[in-house]
């Protein structure tokens, strides 16, 4: 983070502590061993204040802006360009970075995880889009769809094959049963991450289902919150459902390699929920209204023409 100019002072190194970003790291990634969890620490720390919290701001209501920065690190991401698209330091560490997470990856993984990091920049985007014009869903689940590409869940879970040693087969990730098992748990960790960013969002606006229910229902805050319990519990069942009946007769078409990496994904969603629950617990981010301190600023400045 200090290499590449994305932490600045006491105050900076004492929030990025409080945020608990290694911590984190350690539960969506339990599996991994120790330099991959430093990479994934690496990754958590680059994700926050240097990129997604740039978007909160002017920045992000910016969409020629927007799409400046993102076509850089679309190109980082396909191996068409380096950081000298795009000078910000934030676009310079993410270089760096992307190395650091396809290292030893197989070629079809790479390709996969290639096309979900693309379509989180790309959501950046349409969400700045959305902020200009002041757009506001009416419809969660169509909003979910949405959210899952903006926390670029599906990605993070291809780095959760990689670094747990159990990467599923083309042939079987496409299944229905696995899509909805992964949207199901983006969902839930998108409904308690909205949940808990309330504070800020609603001072800074922008997407969050809590704000959405509220407005599809009349209700209060209370009765959002109670009502996106019962969503989220709703959405748990299900997979859990799914597991239960749907998943052994996927798993009974594969051969013994296979099985292990099948069983081993519906693990990797299991960790993406429950870490992220933890991480919400303990982490001081969500507690107040954030705002950017002055010499963040410049994290993704260049992009001028």
């Amino acid at each position: 983070m200090r290499r590449f100019d994305l932490l600045h002072g006491r105050q900076a190194v004492e929030d990025f502590t409080e945020w608990r970003l290694a911590e984190v790291a350690g539960h969506l990634y339990p599996r991994a061993d120790q330099e991959a969890c430093a990479t994934a620490a690496r990754m958590m720390g680059w994700y926050f204040l240097p990129f997604d919290d740039q978007l909160d701001g002017e920045a992000g209501r910016d969409p020629r802006r927007v799409a400046r920065i993102c076509d850089a690190l679309i190109g980082i991401v396909h191996g068409a360009s380096g950081p000298e698209r795009h000078p910000a330091p934030t676009v310079r560490a993410f270089a760096d970075l992307w190395e650091r997470m396809v290292r030893g990856m197989s070629a079809t993984l790479r390709a996969r995880m290639t096309h979900h990091w693309a379509s989180y920049f790309s959501s950046q985007l349409t969400e700045s889009i959305d902020r200009a014009e002041g757009r506001e869903f009416t419809d969660l689940e169509e909003y979910f769809q949405l959210r899952a590409a903006t926390t670029c869940a599906f990605g993070q879970n291809d780095l959760a094959e990689h670094w747990g040693g159990s990467e599923v087969a083309p042939v079987v990730w496409h299944d229905p049963v696995l899509r909805r098992m992964r949207q199901l748990a983006a969902d839930l960790v998108g409904l308690r991450n909205d949940s808990m960013s309330l504070a800020h969002e609603d001072v800074v606006g922008g997407h969050n289902a809590i704000h959405l229910i509220e407005r599809a229902h009349g209700c209060s805050r209370g009765e959002a919150l109670t009502l996106a319990c019962e969503i989220a519990q709703d959405k748990a069942d299900a997979l859990v459902e799914l597991e239960r009946r749907k998943l052994p007769r996927l798993v009974r078409a594969l051969d013994a390699d296979q099985r292990a990496a099948v069983t081993g994904y519906a693990d990797i969603l299991h960790d993406r929920v429950l870490g992220d629950y933890e991480w919400e617990r303990t982490t001081t981010r969500h507690r107040a209204h954030r705002t950017l301190p002055d010499w963040a600023t410049s994290l993704l400045v260049g992009a001028e023409d």
